[in-house]
């Protein structure tokens, strides 16, 4: 019957496919029906296979997570990294390149002249505490710590 539907060309590479492939199981059933048989009677290793199992599957999903997790981070990273791009090439596009020049440098000395004033503010606030620790140390005079 099945020759009068496939071609011979076909039903003969399929029947050698189906009795390997019953070959296979049938050896794999006589294989593993004693781990089967082990596992039906001892409950405890077979609560031990679900375990591992359940733990494998929960770190490839976790795996799948971070990959997911930093393929939008790294988007993102690389978004920002290729704008900033484009905006300082639009910067000097507009500005020309002695424009953007004096663009940076008027920024560089802005931000240095900022971070000497904070500078300087921490380094008074730094010596007000100093001068307080040493007030609070000090001794009042004629009078000994005992």
């Amino acid at each position: 019957m099945a020759s009068a539907i496939l071609p011979p060309s076909l039903l003969s590479p399929l029947i050698t496919t189906v009795t390997t492939l019953f070959g296979v199981l049938k050896t794999a059933q006589t294989h593993l029906s004693p781990l089967i048989l082990r596992l039906t009677t001892q409950p405890d290793i077979a609560s031990i296979l679900v375990l591992i199992a359940v733990l494998f599957v929960s770190f490839k999903i976790l795996g799948m997570a971070y990959r997911a997790i930093m393929f939008w981070v790294y988007l993102v990273f690389r978004l920002a990294f290729w704008i900033a791009i484009g905006l300082t090439g639009y910067w000097v596009y507009t500005r020309g390149v002695d424009g953007f020049v004096e663009d940076v440098t008027g920024l560089a000395e802005y931000w240095s002249g900022e971070y000497e004033r904070y500078s300087g503010e921490v380094k008074r606030y730094k010596g007000m505490q100093e001068g307080r620790l040493r007030a609070q140390t000090r001794t009042p005079k004629g009078k000994s710590g005992w």
